[in-house]
């Protein structure tokens, strides 16, 4: 087999694998009136043993390869905090690990997805790893949102934005005590990606702080007109 090429953005097997991610999110939202509660309950295991079987996967892969290092090998990055929030939802629905699944998820793998930090295209097992665990992310969310019916609670926003700064200071500590760069909190990825955009650092991280609280913003934001939506449905019945 010849050796997979380089990654291109956009290229067609990046784009195909993208529609893929969008076509089962879609068949996902299918089945939540569709499915028996049975089926939907085993969609959801499904989902949880694909995310923990893409863990081991990955760490055998690593392990066989002789890659397991500190300053990689950890479960430090953001998409592993999501990915342990997915799987907990999906096996025991919990609100609070929604809320780091719907809003880190959706605001840190989408854009993963969409540019992905990767070196080689398909069908090279980075590729399919990479897209393995971030598509199976999104499509947990979907999952949680269709067919569990989860939703943000009240002041979301800003726990979330405590919570990730809670993060990056406790992996930020670690990163610059060890070396390390967890989070992309000392130097920005190899790869192209937006925060090539964002400014050198440290002033790449504040301009990634203020577009984690405009994507909480926007993605908290349907969930606020259909509550009042509905208060306003609610206050028209009651009157009648």
């Amino acid at each position: 087999m010849p050796e997979p090429a380089s990654f291109e953005p956009f290229s067609v097997e990046h784009l195909v694998t993208l529609g893929i991610i969008v076509g089962l999110c879609g068949l996902i939202a299918w089945s939540a009136k569709r499915f028996s509660p049975a089926q939907r309950n085993g969609l959801g295991r499904a989902l949880g043993v694909s995310l923990a079987a893409y863990v081991v996967t990955a760490y055998m892969q690593k392990g066989l390869a002789g890659e397991l290092s500190w300053e990689n090998s950890l479960p430090l990055e953001l998409c592993h905090c999501v990915l342990l929030a997915c799987i907990i939802a999906l096996f025991r629905p919990d609100r609070l690990a929604f809320e780091i699944a719907y809003f880190w998820g959706l605001g840190g793998t989408l854009h993963a997805v969409v540019t992905p930090d990767l070196g080689l295209g398909f069908p090279s097992w980075d590729f399919i790893q990479f897209f393995w665990s971030h598509g199976t992310i999104l499509l947990a969310i979907v999952y949680l949102i269709a067919v569990r019916k989860l939703r943000p609670r009240a002041a979301s926003v800003p726990r979330m934005l405590l919570a990730v700064n809670l993060y990056a200071l406790a992996v930020g500590a670690l990163d610059l005590a060890f070396g390390w760069n967890y989070g992309y909190l000392r130097h920005p990825p190899s790869q192209p990606s937006l925060i090539d955009y964002l400014g050198p650092w440290p002033w790449y991280i504040l301009s990634l702080e203020l577009i984690a609280l405009l994507s909480f913003i926007i993605l908290e934001l349907p969930w606020r007109l259909l509550a009042k939506r509905n208060d306003r449905v609610l206050a028209s019945s009651r009157s009648s």
